[in-house]
């Protein structure tokens, strides 16, 4: 038996997203199908939007298609930094003799954030993939170690060159395709002419639009229709600027129409300017649906963000388009950018007055409206030049590097102060209160296409007018002013930690993606710093040891019901847990005891940390139906609590965890501490008021006390205690 050749796995990250995802890689298909023609190298893809499983299952698939020549993963956003980063370290610690290569979006706009000294990355391909990856394929096959540094860039000059779309490189994939996603992504062009300064584009294809020859992208959708029933599809032609030449995009749309390459619905994005009578029929005929970048209603913003030098036939040409669209069944989609740097109160009223003209002069409109803040992208002109806008308009960028953070990367790419005349609490205002009844006038004149389709359009429409409420207003300002507060506590922004295992890979399981953002949001506030522990939070499901509205309360997302005061809750939260955690530092092969365990959630997140050689004493409140979970785990300990004494344990500890309020840290702890550095975790303080989360440590027969933080949880019954015997409250009046 042969044994299997060394080969190319390219893998995506995928993004923390579980709806409406695209499929089909093209980028990568495109790449594998270019280094097996050229090569002769087997070539594996895979996707972990669509893979699910753990980390310990993502290892086995990647050790099954293995022997692996190289690793290559895909940074394809910067939203996906970290993650990506993550995922890297893991892989890189499984396979440690395996070369990593990262490229994309985010890699070919800030190589130096891919490699550098410590990075998990051997080297970073910037701007397009094919060639770069061939020299670094070429150069493993010749027994060379692979030098630590950019590949690239190099542009394919001519796409037909590059061989057919190697689809069934997806073909672990393919027989649950449509059940995994509903829109299919494929490429027919690169590059944009344009010099937007919003746009990180010309980091990755450049400024020279190149495309396949219009009887080659033709020939490529019908060689996916032969793959793929295209009627099951939306259609994403994910081109950075569809057509920019007239006769190629009449060709290929006539060439649609002629041999009836008809998904449920073409999306692609394009420019109004070129766009006539003849284009918009074909367009509508071809079942196209075009987004096209307004991106503002103001001349004089259209000139700072270089949209064009003939401003005033840029935004005719966008009303012209909405009159056609109507006598043709077009339908369309206009973004506009509010808030970028150089933004005033009169260009953001100059854009809202246009944009009620373009969309209610008539009693209908086949267009929908799409209105996004400003966000700064590495790449993109803007970010290269924050210091000019900052003199020139007073612009302020409060997260410069915001993709360096676990949590709320949208939020920080977004919140800047455009000028001094527009900061970030003027522009969401102003957005908010001028757009909110015109996303719910747009919704009501929509005139669809009569199809099926019409579901995509509606819930688009549904989902802008739903961001434009008040709700999403006010929750804006609120993570302004807790970021501002917390930039004012530290001075500058923190890198955060980067993870040694992976998250994001089991994105349609709503628990685990509520545990992750759980994680992610204790990361971005400095909480979390020990790797083990971030793992074991990430591992352990609330939800298996008490209700499901208790657990949403240790995640954060909702507060505990209200219980009679003595009465402990199933758990504290993730955040009480975490602080606390960090401070008792348990290791591997430690010997911990839990005085006052519930529920047993805490007692399995310390059965991760002590290890299979260490000891976990759960001293339990007894209560029926919960603490189910606790039984399979070999190193767990439970025993019942006698009520009366609940801080009575025997035996000395590596660590100690008192789960509720007491008074004062009890007399004889120290026995209980082994020697020469046994540590404990108390809440120390009042009754009605938040408690100290003191770090106790043995040094001979002493305690030295630390106070880590001041929280609020329940207070203890029993000796030692705040109460003898629990009161009569509200929960047991109720009862």
């Amino acid at each position: 038996m042969t044994a299997t050749a060394p080969g190319v796995l390219l893998i995506s990250p995928g993004i923390i997203k579980w709806t409406d995802m695209d499929f089909g890689l093209p980028h990568l298909v495109s790449m594998g199908g270019y280094l097996r023609r050229e090569l002769g190298v087997r070539v594996e893809l895979l996707d972990l939007n669509y893979e699910g499983g753990d980390h310990h299952h993502l290892r086995r698939t990647i050790e099954q298609l293995g022997p692996h020549l190289v690793i290559g993963l895909s940074c394809y956003s910067s939203f996906d930094y970290m993650r990506v980063m993550a995922l890297a370290r893991f892989i890189k610690r499984c396979f440690p003799d395996v070369p990593l290569v990262s490229g994309g979006y985010h890699a070919s706009a800030l190589p130096d954030d891919v490699v550098f000294d410590g990075s998990p990355f051997d080297a970073v391909v910037v701007g397009e993939g094919e060639r770069p990856m061939l020299e670094v394929v070429r150069t493993l096959l010749g027994g060379q170690p692979l030098d630590r540094r950019i590949y690239g860039p190099d542009q394919i000059e001519d796409l037909d060159t590059l061989p057919p779309y190697a689809w069934d490189l997806l073909q672990r994939y393919w027989p649950r395709a449509r059940d995994i996603g509903r829109k299919f992504q494929i490429y027919l062009a690169r590059g944009c002419p344009y010099h937007c300064t919003f746009c990180m584009e010309r980091a990755k294809s450049g400024y020279k639009w190149r495309a396949y020859s219009s009887e080659r992208a033709i020939d490529e959708l019908r060689r996916l229709s032969r793959v793929t029933d295209l009627s099951h599809w939306v259609i994403n032609i994910a081109d950075p600027l569809f057509g920019f030449r007239r006769r190629w995009r009449r060709e290929v749309l006539a060439g649609i129409i002629e041999h009836r390459l008809f998904p449920r619905q073409y999306w692609t994005l394009t420019r109004s300017d070129d766009l006539d009578e003849e284009d918009v029929s074909l367009l509508a005929r071809a079942r196209f649906s075009i987004g096209i970048g307004l991106e503002s209603g103001s001349p004089q913003m259209l000139t700072l963000m270089q949209k064009g030098n003939k401003t005033d036939a840029y935004l005719e040409a966008i009303g012209r388009l909405a009159r056609l669209s109507r006598d043709h069944g077009l339908n369309w989609a206009t973004n506009v950018i509010v808030g970028h740097p150089g933004e005033t109160m009169a260009s953001m009223k100059q854009t809202r007055e246009f944009l009620g003209v373009l969309f209610t002069s008539a009693k209908e409109t086949c267009g929908w409206l799409s209105i996004d803040p400003f966000r700064l992208y590495p790449g993109a002109q803007v970010h290269e030049a924050m210091e000019t806008y900052g003199k020139l308009h007073g612009t302020r960028f409060y997260h410069p590097q915001w993709w360096k953070s676990w949590y709320d990367g949208s939020f920080m790419a977004e919140h800047l102060d455009a000028s001094t005349e527009v900061t970030f609490e003027t522009r969401v205002r102003f957005m908010y209160e001028a757009y909110g009844p015109l996303m719910q006038e747009i919704q009501r004149r929509f005139r669809g296409q009569g199809r099926s389709v019409d579901r995509v359009f509606a819930r688009s429409l549904y989902e802008q007018a739903r961001m434009m409420s008040p709700q999403m207003r006010d929750l804006l300002l609120q993570r302004a002013a807790r970021a501002k507060a917390r930039l004012a506590a530290r001075g500058s922004e923190q890198a955060a930690p980067v993870l040694d295992v992976p998250i994001g890979l089991q994105i349609k399981d709503p628990w685990v993606r509520s545990r992750e953002q759980a994680v992610r949001r204790l990361l971005h506030d400095g909480v979390l710093r020990t790797a083990d522990l971030m793992e074991a939070l990430l591992q352990v499901a609330p939800e298996r040891f008490m209700s499901e509205d208790d657990a949403r309360a240790v995640l954060g997302e909702r507060r505990f019901d209200e219980r009679a005061e003595g009465e402990l809750w199933p758990s504290l939260e993730m955040r009480v847990i975490a602080i606390g955690l960090e401070a008792l530092e348990p290791a591997l092969r430690d010997r911990v005891a839990v005085l006052g365990e519930r529920s047993g959630y805490l007692s399995a997140v310390l059965s991760q940390l002590v290890g299979e050689r260490g000891h976990v004493l759960a001293m339990r409140y007894e209560v029926q139906g919960e603490g189910a979970g606790l039984e399979g785990l070999g190193n767990v300990e439970a025993r019942a609590i006698d009520p009366r004494r609940p801080l009575l344990l025997e035996g000395a500890f590596d660590g100690v965890w008192i789960g509720a309020a007491i008074p004062r840290v009890p007399r004889g702890l120290v026995e209980n501490l082994n020697e020469g550095g046994g540590r404990a975790i108390a809440f120390v303080g009042p009754r009605f008021r938040p408690q100290d989360l003191v770090s106790l440590t043995r040094h001979d027969d002493e305690l030295v006390e630390r106070r880590v933080a001041r929280l609020r949880v329940p207070v203890l019954v029993g000796a030692g205690g705040w109460l003898r015997t629990p009161p009569v409250g509200p929960a047991r009046a109720a009862e």
